[in-house]
């Protein structure tokens, strides 16, 4: 993740009970706590090498993410699930992994993006040592693979409401690290039109819930973000909003193109682009609480008949 710096003004929030929604199906996605953990283990682990944008390490990193949609039953977003693009200065070969849950009825031509990057910053100049990335941003594109696999599992047991259910295009970007390369690739090539994206939601440093709570960025990216909250079943976290970052992380160019977004984040630390920002530091079950309010809100999008309206005007660099 390029670096955010909040603290200027953030509304907080609490969180509101759930009111009565319109009638969807039952079926509600899972959440596997183990899944997250592994899933955490092996993009930040040592082989991976901090999965430096456009390297070998960034490359396994994109195949076993491949290797796992593959595994959850999900469509290819592309040819082969990689969408590949070559990025300067170098220049070095990079790629989005993109993979669909296909939605059905009325709604079905409508899409929803979730998305995460996977690649980091390598090892440390002067030192060799590792910089293993697991807040950013292994976390977030743990998050993002088992809300995937939590998703298709749902649809494949009926998941969706009354006009049935949208569609969700599920992103792991490549180069975010460089400039956030890989998603203004797909937003400069993308595989459906962009007006028929109702909304992005991007993951990017979601592994430190109990020591900076969590923040959602872009909540003013439109005018309906509160009532659509209101709407998903339970009793959501207590976070943050602001508007500090709105540019600095992928939902940028879904932003720049006038589509609502929301960016969960939990916050820097000074582990950032460190070293020592390593698995032993992440906060699970903190994860598993912003994940299950994601899959709570996906759903919720997925289903309601009207999608979020657009607000805003994009920061400038």
């Amino acid at each position: 993740m390029k670096r955010i710096l909040l603290g200027l003004v953030t509304l907080a929030l609490v969180a509101c009970e759930s009111s009565p929604s319109s009638p969807g199906s039952e079926v509600e996605p899972t959440l596997s706590l183990e899944n997250v953990e592994e899933h955490l283990s092996v993009l930040a682990h040592d082989s991976m090498f901090g999965r430096a944008s456009g390297s070998d390490y960034e490359l396994m990193a994109a195949e076993y993410i491949r290797g796992e949609f593959i595994g959850y039953g999900l469509a290819p977003g592309i040819d082969m699930y990689m969408q590949t693009f070559v990025g300067e200065p170098g220049p070095y070969t990079s790629q989005n992994v993109l993979a669909v849950i296909p939605g059905e009825g009325s709604l079905a031509g409508e899409w929803l993006v979730l998305g995460a990057h996977y690649d980091h910053v390598g090892t440390q100049a002067g030192t060799g040592l590792v910089m293993n990335g697991a807040d950013d941003n292994a976390s977030g594109t743990a998050l993002v693979l088992e809300l995937a696999r939590a998703l298709a599992e749902w649809e494949a047991m009926g998941g969706g409401g009354p006009e049935g259910r949208r569609s969700i295009m599920v992103h792991t970007y490549g180069a975010e690290e460089v400039g956030l390369v890989g998603s203004r690739y797909f937003c400069d090539n993308p595989t459906v039109p962009l007006g028929d994206i109702v909304a992005m939601l991007n993951f990017d440093m979601v592994g430190r819930f109990s020591q900076n709570g969590l923040i959602l960025i872009g909540y003013s990216s439109s005018p309906d973000w509160l009532e659509i909250l209101s709407e998903v079943d339970g009793e959501l976290p207590e976070f943050r909003t602001s508007d500090m970052g709105l540019n600095r992380s992928d939902q940028a160019c879904f932003y720049g193109n006038q589509r609502p977004v929301l960016f969960f984040h939990t916050g820097t630390h000074d582990e950032y682009h460190q070293p020592q920002d390593d698995i032993e530091l992440i906060d699970f079950d903190g994860m598993m609480t912003i994940g299950e309010m994601a899959a709570g809100l996906i759903v919720t999008l997925a289903e309601r008949s009207d999608p979020p309206a657009f607000s805003g005007v994009l920061q400038a660099e």
